[in-house]
């Protein structure tokens, strides 16, 4: 692991796992320690639907896609993870059955993994796992609300125009079949909404 990559795992851990808590220095380097660097291609599938998503992943480079597939192999994206985020089985139901949806590499990634259970085990051990996973069960519980609102009472111009806003960088990186899947319409419902708002901005 190159020491920027090393950096920005600590970094990370640091503000998620101790709230910045500079006396946890050994406690820190004893965690990270844990994780082992990892390089995917594009399109590289992560975890498999039907397989027990059993780790977590922290991402130094690239954006991974969290997504289902229907009978028919057509592709549905649930999430986006991209650069100083960690994407780990967050509900208890994620933990225990196994994965209803799978994970792939959108761009060339670098990460770092952890097997979950380690990473869990330890926070546990040391009195760090409710520090840690509270946070993420309350962002898990409301983006899941907000999401289900906007579909039930927005438009589709309205939810493309929302996620630029809140996710500016990554707007312009997704491909526009990627999104268009994620914001619940056809790429050619997202090629005109793109028109229409360039037409009117022009």
């Amino acid at each position: 692991m190159s020491n920027f990559d090393k950096i920005s795992l600590l970094t990370a851990l640091k503000e998620k796992v101790f709230h910045n808590d500079s006396s946890c220095n050994k406690e820190l380097e004893e965690l990270s320690s844990r994780f082992i660097k990892r390089e995917y291609p594009r399109k590289k599938t992560l975890v498999v639907a039907g397989e027990k998503w059993d780790k977590i992943f922290f991402i130094h480079q690239g954006i991974i896609r969290l997504f289902y597939t229907d009978k028919e192999g057509k592709e549905f994206n649930k999430g986006f993870f991209h650069e100083g985020r960690f994407a780990w089985p967050v509900a208890p139901s994620a933990r225990k059955n196994d994965s209803l949806f799978s994970i792939a590499a959108l761009e060339d990634v670098k990460i770092s993994v952890c097997p979950f259970e380690s990473f869990f085990s330890w926070l546990l051990d040391h009195g760090y796992w409710e520090k840690f996973a509270l946070p993420y069960a309350e962002l898990f519980a409301e983006e899941k609300f907000f999401r289900e609102y906007e579909f039930l009472t927005t438009s589709a111009t309205e939810r493309f125009q929302k996620f630029c806003i809140d996710n500016p960088t990554l707007s312009e990186r997704i491909p526009d079949y990627h999104l268009a899947s994620y914001l619940g319409i056809t790429n050619v419902s997202l090629s005109r909404i793109k028109k229409r708002i360039n037409l009117n901005l022009g």
